[in-house]
């Protein structure tokens, strides 16, 4: 534990951003303020708790006596044959699978800080994680590009398959019982407004206030089976399908990603009635919809990570009949701010999502609240543009071992989100919606991708010439990734320049490459006019892209 203090500010230093309607953090809202208490709560009844589909095939299934029992066995895996034990960081490269969901609550069971990996994170990146974190351990599970296992940055460890026999050792305490709320639980990574990654690291108190809103707004005490098709490496996944729906007592069917027109047959056999989505699912849904009426269970889905556009979500509507409650949140609060609840009356619900320009993305969720701010930081009116502030017991300890971007984010008495926004009254209640951000980062595929770590990929490029990337609108991914480079377009530059691209991890590779002589548009001090430089980009709009790049006239 001697090496977590210095990496994360004190509770104290940012006090003021974490005041919940007067109330500080070290003044509970909840009664279960840890993972090990969650665990150890466990009822032994023999309700179903997680099932695991590969594609269309259910492949594995543990109720919910027999899930505790698989997270035992791999935290004895954890600590008896690696000495993982409190304060340890672990890095978890994997897919979804049974055995990366266990393996993050094994961890968090005894203390240690899991620190979830895209499975096609670059190696680069990779690397920087590590550095960062110094991590006791990396371990592996199913679907890790080829690039990372070559990487193996201090080694790596492959996790056991699931089940696993029961461990036999009476002497091993589980789950450990000196975990404090207070202490980090994961270290989330999202991508800023530099090239190198910043850990947002939670508590276990900050994932446990947000389940409990999470479980009010979505009524998770009658709302019990849960599909999560969403990475477990993102906030939305780690904090909504998989914290709060142990925290809750629901059954989880888990799958690597959407099982194509296959899950209206999952969604109907598991009865499920909770299942969030980002806005290109949504979109992909509603080209194979199901027939109306045949999901009685599923009274809305949720959207979040991206900006849902209207047409998109009124096209869902109208071809399933299933209803979209959209939210709102970031990694530094967990995942969720805000959210559409559940007893939304219809018109309260209609309204906010077509009456507006954008559709709202609900009211703040309990444990945090939001406000809107003018530029001078005092409060916006409603229907008055601002910045999206939130405040309240989810927000993050901090970015790990970076005071100086903490202090930036949370320094003001608030989070500064850097996303635009105003708010106004549905229904007696403010209502949340967001117009736009101040950031430059580009959210493809409802994923946050840095510019700048986009161009630290292409750094061969600067052999080439002088080159930039930008996000563009995109009808399919929300936004695509650009890139610019003022040479000629020879078939010598054009060769050097997709080899480089080619090389490119496919998470961070542009989509569309352009030549030109025009300069990069850029302010008088060089930096890059990012939204200008997306103009360029326009014509792309509505093209559907594979993994190749495509070089336009």
């Amino acid at each position: 534990m001697s090496d977590i203090a210095p990496a994360i500010p004190p509770l104290s230093r940012h006090a003021a951003a974490r005041d919940y309607r007067g109330r500080g953090p070290e003044e509970r809202l909840i009664e279960r303020t840890t993972l090990p208490q969650v665990l150890a709560g466990i009822p032994a009844h023999g309700g179903p708790s997680l099932t695991w589909y590969e594609a269309e095939r259910r492949v594995l299934h543990f109720d919910a006596a027999e899930l505790p029992r698989q997270v035992r066995a791999l935290a004895h895996w954890f600590a008896r044959g690696h000495g993982i034990t409190r304060g340890d960081r672990v890095i978890v490269l994997s897919a979804n699978s049974p055995e990366a969901f266990a393996t993050h609550l094994a961890l968090m069971s005894l203390g240690a800080v899991t620190v979830p990996v895209s499975n096609t994170e670059s190696p680069r990146v990779l690397q920087l994680i590590a550095d960062k974190v110094t991590p006791r351990l990396v371990v592996t599970g199913r679907e890790v590009s080829a690039e990372l296992l070559a990487a193996r940055p201090g080694g790596m460890v492959a996790l056991p398959a699931l089940p696993l026999a029961a461990d036999g050792d009476a002497g091993f305490e589980w789950p450990a019982r000196d975990v404090m709320p207070d202490e980090p639980a994961v270290i989330l990574f999202t991508s800023g407004t530099t090239s190198a990654p910043k850990g947002v690291c939670l508590s276990h108190y900050n994932l446990l206030v947000n389940a409990e809103g999470l479980a009010r707004v979505h009524d998770l005490a009658r709302r019990r089976v849960h599909m999560c098709v969403l990475p477990l490496f993102h906030a939305n996944a780690f904090g909504f399908s998989m914290v709060a729906s142990l925290y809750a007592g629901s059954h989880v069917v888990l799958s690597a990603g959407l099982p194509g027109a296959a899950v209206w047959d999952i969604l109907r056999t598991e009865r499920v009635d909770v299942i969030s989505l980002v806005p290109e699912i949504i979109r992909v849904l509603s080209r194979m919809p199901v027939p109306r009426d045949t999901l009685p269970d599923l009274k809305y889905v949720t959207s979040a990570a991206a900006p849902l556009p209207k047409t998109v979500a009124r096209e869902f509507v109208d071809r399933t009949g299933i209803p979209i409650h959209q939210g709102y949140g970031l990694s530094e609060c967990v995942n969720f701010a805000a959210t559409i609840p559940w007893d939304a009356p219809d018109a309260d619900l209609e309204r906010s999502m077509g009456h507006w320009a954008v559709p709202s993305i609900g009211p703040a969720l309990f444990g945090c609240d939001i406000d809107i701010r003018r530029a001078d930081g005092s409060p916006a009116g409603a229907e008055e543009e601002g910045e999206i502030v939130v405040t309240g017991h989810t927000l993050m300890r901090g970015y790990w071992d970076a005071e100086d971007a903490t202090g930036a984010a949370l320094g003001e008495g608030a989070l500064r989100t850097g996303d635009l926004g105003f708010f106004a009254l549905v229904g007696g209640e403010r209502y949340i919606f967001v117009t736009g951000r101040k950031k430059e980062i580009v959210i493809r595929y409802g994923e946050n991708l840095s510019p700048l770590a986009i161009e630290a990929e292409l750094e061969a490029l600067r052999a080439v010439g002088r080159f930039a990337v930008t996000g563009f609108p995109n009808e399919a991914a929300g936004e695509e990734i650009g890139l610019y480079l003022v040479v000629p377009r020879t078939p010598d530059n054009e060769r050097k320049v997709l080899d480089a691209v080619k090389a490119c991890s496919v998470r961070y590779r542009p989509r569309v490459v352009l030549f030109g002589a025009d300069p990069i548009p850029a302010t008088p001090t060089g930096k890059v006019k990012r939204a200008v430089l997306a103009q360029r980009f326009q014509s792309y709009a509505k093209r559907n892209f594979g993994s190749e790049p495509v070089v336009g006239p």
